[in-house]
Formats: C-alpha cells, sequence, structure tokens
C-alpha cells in the first residue's frame, strides 16, 4: 500500500507498452509549447518585428485547433499510424522551411505560411494517447487514473518546454525550437505507433464520424472552450498586474508555481481510485471548486497575496481537465474517441485564444488591477454548461 501511494499510476505504467507510450507522448507534444515561442523569436529577431511573430504564433494555434480536431478523426477512420507518420513527415518539411524562412528568405508572409502548415498538422497526442489507453483498460478507476497521467505530462510539457525553447533562442538559434520540436514529435510519434496492441479499433466514415462526436461533446465543447477563456484571461492579467504593481521579476515564479500546483492536483487525483460518482458530476464539482478558487486572484492586492492566490487556482486547473476527460473516456465505446479527445482539446485552444484577447482588452479599459475583475462573470458562465451537462446526466 505504501508503493501505491507513493507511485500512484504504478499498477498502470506497468502494462506491457504503457512506458513507451507515455513517455513517446510527452516527447510528440513538445510543438505545442516550443513551436509559439520559436515563431516571436524568429518575427522579433530576423524578421524584425514582434507584431510578425504574434501573428505567426496566433496562427500556428489557431491552425492547430482546426487541424487537431480534423486528424483526430482522420485517426478515428484511419489509424493512429497513418496520423502519426503523414504528420512527422509534414512537421519535418514544415521545420525546415522555418529554418529556410529564419535565415535566408525573412518574409512575414511566408513565416505565416509556414506556421499554419506545422500547426495544422500537428496532432493533439494527448487526444490519441488517452484514446489508446480507453482501448487497453477497461475498469473506470484505472481510466480515470490514465487521464490524470496525461494530465501530469500536459503539465510537465509546459514545465520544460519554454526553457528548452528559451535556451536555444539565447544561443542564437531563433529557429531551434520548431527544429527541437519537429524532432522531439518524430521520435515520440515513432515510439507510440509502435505499440501496435495499443491501436484502437477504427470506425467506418460512415459510422458516427465527425458530426457523432460534436454532437455528444457539443456542452463539452463548449465547458472546453469556456475554461480556456479562463486560462488565457487569467495568464494575461497576471502579466499585467505583475508589471503594473512593479513585481515584473516575479512573474515567472508565479507561473511556475502556478503550472506547479496543477502538477501536484493531477497527481492527487490519480492517486485516488474508488470514486463513487460519475465523471460527469466529478466535473462538475472540480470545475465549481476551480472557479471557487479563480476568484481570489480577481480581488487580492499586492504581489505576496496574488502569488497565493494564483497558487490556490493552480490546484483546480488539472482535476477539472482530468475529469473532462473522464467524461469523454466513460462513454459509448461506438463513439470516434479521438475526434471527441481532440474537439475538446480544441476547445481550449480558442479559448485561451478569446480569453487573452478579452484580458487584454480589459487592462487597455481599466487598468491591470481592475481589469482581474472580468474573471469573475467569465467563472459564473463557465459553470452554465457544465453544469447544464451534469444535470442531464443526471
Amino acid at each position: 500500500m505504501a508503493r501505491r501511494r507513493t507511485l500512484p499510476f504504478a499498477d498502470i505504467l506497468v502494462r506491457d507498452g504503457a512506458l513507451a507510450t507515455t513517455l513517446g507522448g510527452l516527447l510528440a507534444r513538445a510543438p505545442i509549447s516550443m513551436v509559439p515561442i520559436g515563431l516571436i523569436a524568429i518575427g522579433s529577431g530576423p524578421l524584425g518585428s514582434y507584431a510578425v511573430g504574434g501573428a505567426a504564433a496566433g496562427a500556428y494555434s489557431v491552425s492547430n485547433a482546426i487541424g487537431a480536431t480534423l486528424l483526430g478523426r482522420a485517426a478515428d477512420e484511419r489509424g493512429h499510424r497513418w496520423v502519426l507518420r503523414l504528420s512527422a513527415l509534414a512537421l519535418t518539411l514544415a521545420a525546415g522551411a522555418i529554418v529556410t524562412i529564419a535565415l535566408v528568405a525573412r518574409e512575414a508572409a511566408l513565416l505565416i505560411a509556414a506556421a499554419v502548415v506545422f500547426g495544422a498538422a500537428t496532432p493533439n497526442m494527448g487526444a490519441l494517447v488517452r484514446t489508446r489507453w480507453t482501448h487497453v483498460l477497461h475498469e473506470a478507476p484505472l481510466r480515470l487514473r490514465a487521464m490524470s497521467l496525461e494530465s501530469v505530462n500536459d503539465e510537465v510539457n509546459f514545465l520544460i518546454g519554454p526553457p528548452v525553447a528559451s535556451l536555444l533562442i539565447v544561443q542564437g538559434l531563433p529557429w531551434g525550437p520548431a527544429v527541437a520540436a519537429a524532432l522531439f514529435f518524430v521520435a515520440g510519434a515513432s515510439a507510440v505507433a509502435r505499440q501496435h496492441r495499443w491501436e484502437p479499433t477504427l470506425h467506418e466514415p460512415h459510422v458516427g464520424g465527425m458530426s457523432a462526436a460534436i454532437r455528444e461533446n457539443a456542452l463539452l465543447m463548449v465547458s472546453s472552450g469556456m475554461i480556456g477563456a479562463i486560462l488565457g484571461a487569467s495568464q494575461v492579467l497576471l502579466l499585467g498586474y505583475c508589471t503594473a504593481i512593479g513585481a515584473a521579476g516575479g512573474i515567472a515564479l508565479a507561473l511556475a508555481l502556478n503550472s506547479g500546483a496543477s502538477l501536484v492536483g493531477a497527481v492527487t487525483i490519480g492517486s485516488k481510485s474508488d470514486w463513487r460518482w460519475s465523471a460527469e458530476r466529478r466535473f462538475a464539482v472540480a470545475a465549481v471548486c476551480f472557479a471557487v478558487a479563480t476568484i481570489p486572484t480577481a480581488l487580492v492586492d499586492g504581489y505576496v497575496p496574488f502569488l497565493l492566490a494564483t497558487t490556490v487556482a493552480g490546484f483546480g486547473i488539472a482535476p477539472m481537465f482530468i475529469q473532462a476527460n473522464a467524461v469523454v473516456a466513460e462513454r459509448a465505446n461506438g463513439s470516434p474517441r479521438n475526434a471527441s479527445f481532440a474537439l475538446i482539446g480544441g476547445g481550449v485552444v480558442f479559448g485561451i485564444s478569446a480569453g487573452s484577447a478579452i484580458g487584454g482588452i480589459a487592462i487597455d479599459a481599466a487598468g491591470a488591477s481592475a481589469a482581474r475583475l472580468i474573471l469573475v462573470p467569465l467563472v459564473l458562465l463557465m459553470l452554465i454548461p457544465i453544469l447544464t451537462g451534469a444535470r442531464r446526466a443526471r
């Protein structure tokens, strides 16, 4: 029992192919945490414009939200290996194009075009690996543990990826993050694809499809979009508030504590298996807890109180996403799971983009301190589709 408490994921990682799938999935996530930083560095460096870099990073995120969902559908219909091989080839070519643009062409339009291709060709590895877990695990407690493990990988990716990208940029290689991300993806995707027994059952194009996934997960898509909006706005408001109170040097610490707390939350949820509530009810409870934990970040004053508040808010992030993915994992086996998981991820990406814009507009209109109050209506709006979904499920 002591070992299980120390290693909450040991009972699923001992399965044949589990470690390769988990580590490969972590490596293959690298593009989403490294490429946007590299694009901004290329725009602000060789191309001489932060606006171009920001536009390229935004184009990457939007195209990834759309492309990953379509690739999820393709994975349901044609298989994971087909999608991973196609993506590996496309990302390798896109990375080569980005290097050429950074060193030779130096055209803004070309950089944005390459960013769109890179984003659209990057599958949602979290969705693909979660689908593989649901294929090999049939007990609800074990599936929830796997969802927790993948949320840990999500957090680890964003804890490691940006520092690695920054290190390459500091070494005078603004194109380095794109190249490294492509290499990490190829290595990780290859490790995942080699686990043939983890390959989920294919769905015929005329059975289910994207429309079925959208109908089944409509409320979850809206919910994930609202969650993403809160996360996007929170990050912009954190940057703006710390800068406004003269604590710009403490921004990195605040972000690290927020992500670290989310990581702890994921491990904590992963260590618990005796859940008696349905996934929909657990998701609703986790969302309410996240909302309550987030509101203080809009109300406290001073760097230290804000640091504590944003840390507390971080504890609720991963548990909420774990339960959202558990809802997908526990639904009927006939639904196209790759597309369903990818739709949730796409909703988060679109929400983050919208929330970042909302946060920026609020800061320009009311100042960084008062702008934080926008989080209060955002968290209340987030709860509407989530509680509605839980009530329907009941």
